[in-house]
């Protein structure tokens, strides 16, 4: 992420003489992670997807005063789906989510740090797909996954204060918290089902972004499989 940070620094700096500089650091550092993620801990890993979210919002806007989409490499995309396929597999929920228990302040950090990052990947990859009138990815494959987490949780700044936030968060879900597959309901009926106006209440930016698409295309994840 260090590096990340600077090439960030680097890029909102940059001068229509060093644009190019900057779009070549930025696919050099894209290249050595796609070359070792594989390789890579799981704080690594995460680290990893979090720098290659950063550099795709780079790569879409190379220029800091730039307000259209530039296009992108297919072949980022095709990599960018390769590490998110496996960031997949090294586990996007926790068995105390399932068990609808609370897990630890730590781990809970962890994985919903990791699907904040596919989320975000997933939009990036989805508005370019629109601009540029293009296929996205399939979203259907986050409906296994928790909805975005609420924004209180983030806000805690303590375990302890985190532990009885969460309980009472938990509490309200009546064994079963609220999944991404609930957002493909959205279109069925008039209004919004209770437990997504509960989930609404609470949600987060990128929430209610994912929500704020549900709403103006079609659904934008499927049941769960």
């Amino acid at each position: 992420m260090a590096t990340c940070v600077a090439i960030a620094k680097f890029w909102s700096t940059q001068t229509p003489e060093t644009t190019n500089t900057v779009h070549n650091h930025i696919l050099r550092e894209m290249r050595t992670l796609f070359q070792t993620y594989l390789t890579l801990s799981e704080p690594h890993l995460l680290s990893a997807l979090q720098a290659l979210t950063f550099y795709t919002i780079m790569l879409m806007y190379p220029s800091a005063t730039q307000l259209s989409l530039s296009l992108v490499d297919p072949a980022i995309f095709l990599c960018l789906a390769k590490v998110v396929s496996h960031v997949a597999k090294t586990g996007l929920m926790l068995t105390e989510e399932r068990d609808n228990v609370r897990p630890s302040w730590r781990s809970w950090i962890h994985v919903t740090s990791k699907r904040r990052a596919v989320f975000s990947l997933y939009l990036l990859h989805w508005s370019y797909a629109v601009y540029h009138g293009l296929e996205s990815f399939a979203c259907s494959q986050l409906g296994f996954m928790p909805a975005p987490a609420a924004k209180f949780l983030w806000q805690c700044t303590r375990q302890e204060e985190w532990e009885d936030s969460y309980e009472r968060w938990l509490g309200q879900w009546d064994g079963r918290i609220y999944f991404m597959s609930e957002f493909a309901a959205i279109h069925s009926c008039a209004g919004l089902d209770r437990r997504t106006e509960m989930w609404l209440e609470d949600a987060d930016e990128l929430g209610v972004m994912f929500f704020s698409i549900g709403m103006w295309c079609s659904p934008l994840v499927g049941a769960a499989g």
